[in-house]
């Protein structure tokens, strides 16, 4: 079954197919002078216009009601423009999924910074004290306290490192 086209948009992209290919003619520029495959396109459009009133049959092209589906109606346009002398500018070379601005260093912290590898110089011996929680005296009468385990001796320190949130 033939889609039904409305004769008045079959007229009116006959006529812009028309005035596209007189300014093309007129302009007399390189620049503005159809290709061989823009005559094609264009002599194509006009045969199927005047002989089935709709230049395409496929309904996901574009509107059914329109004559020119949607890709026949932009590259008519774009044969205007050319036509015209605004002829469309390729499309720029994109920077595809870059930064815009240089990364200033990795987003991660290194694991080694807290590291010394130089073994710790030897202790004096002296008082030794202790890191932990301070012992609460016992109070009287029960039974004393463990004492705390002597601070370890190695070479690591652990390090503070500032930031996070603060409390007001």
């Amino acid at each position: 079954m033939p889609r039904k086209i409305d004769e008045k948009k079959t007229r009116k992209a006959l006529r812009r197919l028309e005035r596209a290919k007189r300014a093309a003619e007129q302009a007399g520029t390189p620049d503005a002078s159809l290709s061989e495959w823009e005559g094609e396109f264009l002599g194509s459009l006009e045969e199927r216009l005047e002989t089935y009133g709709s230049a395409f049959n496929d309904p996901g092209k574009g509107d059914t009601e329109e004559a020119l589906s949607a890709r026949q109606a932009l590259k008519l346009r774009e044969i205007e423009k050319k036509a015209a002398g605004k002829a469309r500018k390729p499309m720029s070379q994109g920077k595809g999924f870059k930064r815009k601005t240089p990364a200033t260093g990795p987003r991660s912290r290194e694991i080694h910074e807290d590291f010394d590898p130089s073994p710790p110089p030897p202790s004096k011996p002296g008082p030794v004290r202790a890191t932990g929680p301070v012992p609460v005296p016992a109070p009287p009468g029960d039974t004393p306290a463990p004492e705390p385990a002597p601070p370890r001796a190695g070479g690591f320190k652990p390090r503070v490192i500032e930031g996070g949130k603060t409390r007001l």
